[in-house]
């Protein structure tokens, strides 16, 4: 078979687990569906002993008060300082004085050669809450192994009956991580599509704007790499 004449009609999206992304949940192709917390995080080493002992046994009421899964995800990402220089150059265009902006240019040279060749990286803390769901069709054994994907029956359906599962799930884990100190929030439907694609094109313009603007179901064209 001649591969110049074969069209390339797979794409990257069939590779993935997610279905869909609506009204602030992970559907998943096999039928689960999943919502994300963002944590923040605690430097563990720099407090005192005593808050150390506390954080510990907060963790430990968090995983002994679970009757549920929950995966626990970070992920680590060059950081992203396009809008910090963007302040300093608008910063820059309104000050009169010659020696202020000159100021600013070394200043703004430091922090984007330092971010650069340093590498410095960014963390975040992910906390993932499923729901099984059963309303799914599955194909055989044999059509699985040829590449037959598993049939949702109705995803409006399966994401409702989801929610009352999640929810107080949701609302649970909050409650215990405010008790560890530490401040969450479940990710929008526009935060999963902005991690996600981040995720699956890390060395791409990062995705911007009115996310309620993408209805393409696919990528259809690339972006080219641009330096900070």
């Amino acid at each position: 078979m001649d591969s110049k004449k074969t069209p390339i009609i797979a794409t990257t999206q069939a590779h993935l687990d997610i279905e869909e992304i609506k009204d602030d949940l992970l559907v998943l192709k096999n039928g689960n569906v999943c919502l994300v917390i963002e944590t923040s995080a605690v430097n563990f080493y720099l407090l005192s002993e005593i808050e150390q002992e506390s954080k510990i046994y907060a963790f430990a009421g968090l995983l002994n008060s679970l009757g549920f899964y929950i995966q626990v995800l970070v992920h680590t990402e060059n950081i992203d300082i396009s809008k910090y220089l963007k302040y300093l150059d608008d910063f820059r265009e309104k000050q009169k004085d010659p020696k202020v902006k000159y100021q600013i240019d070394i200043y703004r040279k430091f922090v984007k050669d330092l971010i650069v060749k340093n590498n410095v990286l960014d963390k975040h803390f992910y906390i993932v809450v499923p729901s099984f769901s059963w309303s799914t069709q599955k194909p055989s054994f044999t059509k699985q192994m040829f590449g037959k994907e598993v049939k949702l029956n109705n995803i409006d359906r399966i994401i409702e009956q989801s929610k009352s599962r999640l929810f107080p799930r949701r609302d649970h884990v909050i409650r215990q991580l405010s008790r560890m100190g530490l401040k969450s929030k479940q990710l929008t439907t526009a935060d999963l599509i902005k991690l996600f694609y981040n995720i699956y094109n890390p060395m791409n313009d990062k995705l911007r704007g009115d996310f309620n603007q993408y209805t393409a179901p696919l990528v259809s064209s690339t972006m080219q790499m641009k330096p900070i």
